[in-house]
């Protein structure tokens, strides 16, 4: 066998293992990602599932697969900075007297505490209820204990604005 061929093998081995190692590396890179949920109540058809309770159950599977939506994100950042870092995000506003509640992946400074979420204001005209940040997996679906006290203790303030806008 002359050198040519052998050197050719040798590159086409050395290419594929080399493709696969990429390959294989993405793949783990995408695993470690944080996934979130993504969603607002405010959508048609979502608010029997993305409401301040999230209602995994209530998601129509049907509907989501025929539209080709996903609900549940990968959340990775683009800038790829050694300060930046990915959350799950839910936060209930209230816009013109309706309670809408969100649900996304949201990119902070590493050296933010999750708390700020409650500091920060949102748009004009938009009021905030609830905002929390988390760091698993699916959180933004789940409530955390403190985060269903805050929710007990604003259920009469919501009646009230309820009851004020009839």
């Amino acid at each position: 066998m002359s050198a040519m061929p052998i050197k050719a093998l040798l590159a086409g081995v050395f290419l594929l293992a080399n493709a696969w190692h990429i390959t294989a590396g993405n793949e783990q890179h995408q695993k470690n990602h944080l996934q979130c949920w993504h969603c607002s109540s405010d959508t048609i058809g979502a608010e029997d599932f993305c409401d301040v309770t999230f209602q995994e159950d209530n998601i129509p599977t049907d509907l989501i697969k025929e539209r080709n939506i996903n609900l549940l994100r990968s959340c990775n950042s683009t800038i790829n900075s050694d300060h930046e870092r990915a959350v799950c995000r839910k936060t209930v506003e209230e816009n013109n007297g309706k309670l809408i509640t969100k649900r996304f992946c949201y990119y902070t400074n590493k050296s933010d505490p999750v708390e700020l979420c409650n500091i920060t204001s949102p748009e004009k005209n938009v009021r905030r209820v609830f905002c929390e940040d988390c760091l698993t997996d699916r959180c933004n679906g789940a409530f955390t204990g403190a985060s269903i006290l805050e929710i007990l203790m604003l259920l009469p303030i919501v009646a009230l604005i309820q009851q004020l806008a009839i």
